[in-house]
């Protein structure tokens, strides 16, 4: 009887699959494209305050979506401070991540079971993230300082995060 039950689930899944393919890349769910004008919105931070993509003009932004369920976005979280934050620090610079999908007190304690001290946007309703992208985190987009997208990195791992630190070196030269 297991068996069958098994069977049917399996054969379930196998037409579900057929009926309906979401799978979608990286690019068919990438909302900007290089080059285009990254657009603005305002964010609150964790722990206190707000910001505005505008205001940052002028700086490098390296702006990441990113969930702390994710087991990828964890790890880039980790080694932020030592590869991107003090990297960069007393330059015109500023690293932006946007937690998608999860709310203040989530994000208050991630940051502080972790130990973290930067600041982090919040976008509980997913209303940033879909300014850009409709799925798949991390994602991070490099914004020069005339607030234009430059570079776009899906889903990577964290030895690309030294093609992200090149890129960010590269525009602040």
């Amino acid at each position: 009887m297991k068996r069958l039950i098994y069977a049917i689930y399996l054969v379930a899944l196998v037409l579900c699959g057929c009926i309906k393919d979401d799978h979608q890349t990286s690019e068919q769910t990438t909302l900007v494209k290089i080059g285009d004008r990254a657009p603005d919105f305002s964010t609150q931070l964790y722990p206190t305050g707000s910001i505005t993509l505008s205001a940052l003009q002028g700086n490098v932004v390296l702006l990441t979506f990113w969930d702390p369920t994710c087991p990828a976005c964890r790890d880039e979280m980790a080694v932020a401070k030592q590869r991107i934050i003090d990297n960069f620090e007393g330059r015109k610079f500023h690293y932006l991540p946007i937690a998608r999908g999860q709310d203040y007190n989530s994000i208050k304690d991630f940051f502080l079971s972790n130990g973290y001290s930067f600041t982090a946007g919040i976008d509980p309703k997913r209303e940033i993230y879909n300014l850009y992208a409709t799925k798949y985190v991390p994602r991070s987009f490099i914004i020069d300082q005339q607030g234009f997208i430059r570079h776009i990195f899906v889903e990577y791992e964290l030895n690309e995060l030294s093609d992200i630190t090149s890129a960010i070196e590269q525009m602040l030269e």
